[in-house]
C-alpha cells in the first residue's frame, strides 16, 4: 500500500509545478507554494493521526487518507482538463499532503507492530524498498504516459488519472488492515 500511495503522490507531485508554471504563468517560486502547503499538511495530518490514531483506526484512516488523495488528484485533474483556477488545485493539494500525513507514519508503526524484534530489521529496509521502488517506477511510468498524450494536449489530466487509479488500488490492501494486536 505504501509504495502505491507513494508512487501515487510523489509521481503526481512533480506535475503540479509544472502545470502552474505552464498553463497559468506562475514563477517557480509561487508554483512551489502549492507544495509547501501539503508539505504543511502533511506535518499537521502526522501529528493528528499520532495522537488520535488509535482511536480512529487504522481501516477509518485508510479511508480517510484515500479520500483526501483521491479529491486532490482529481481536483487536479480537473484543473488541468478544464483550465479551472489555479486556487482549486494549489487548496485541494494540500489535501494530499493531509492524506499521506494520516496513512504514511500509520503504516510505518503498522509494519513494526506486525514484525516481531528478530524481523524489524529486515521488514523496515522492505518498507523503503517498496516507497522508493513505488515512487521510481510510478515516476518512470507518469513520464511515459506525459510523453504519449503530449500530442493531444491531454497530458496533465493523463498523469493525474494514473494517480488516482494508484490510489484506488492502495485501498486493497489498505482496507484489509486491522488493528496489529488482533493478528500478532
Amino acid at each position: 500500500m505504501r509504495g502505491l500511495i507513494a508512487g501515487a503522490l510523489f509521481g503526481a507531485e512533480i506535475y503540479v509545478p509544472y502545470l502552474l508554471i505552464r498553463d497559468y504563468g506562475f514563477s517557480a517560486v509561487v508554483a512551489g507554494l502549492a507544495l509547501t502547503t501539503a508539505a504543511l499538511a502533511w506535518a499537521a495530518a502526522a501529528e493528528v493521526q499520532g495522537r488520535i490514531g488509535d482511536r480512529l483506526g487504522n481501516r477509518r484512516i485508510t479511508l480517510l487518507a484515500t479520500a483526501q488523495m483521491i479529491v486532490a488528484f482529481g481536483a487536479a485533474f480537473a484543473t488541468a482538463a478544464w483550465h479551472l483556477h489555479p486556487a482549486i488545485l494549489i487548496v485541494c493539494w494540500a489535501l494530499a499532503g493531509s492524506g499521506m500525513g494520516l496513512v504514511y507514519p500509520r503504516l510505518s508503526v503498522l509494519m513494526l507492530a506486525y514484525s516481531n524484534s528478530g524481523n524489524q530489521g529486515f521488514h523496515s529496509s522492505a518498507l523503503s524498498i517498496s516507497d522508493a521502488v513505488g515512487s521510481a517506477s510510478t515516476i518512470a511510468a507518469m513520464g511515459l504516459v506525459f510523453l504519449a498524450f503530449a500530442a493531444t494536449g491531454a497530458q496533465f489530466p493523463a498523469v493525474f488519472a494514473v494517480a488516482v487509479l494508484l490510489t484506488l488500488l492502495a485501498l486493497v490492501p489498505g482496507l484489509r488492515l486491522g488493528h496489529a494486536r488482533e493478528r500478532v
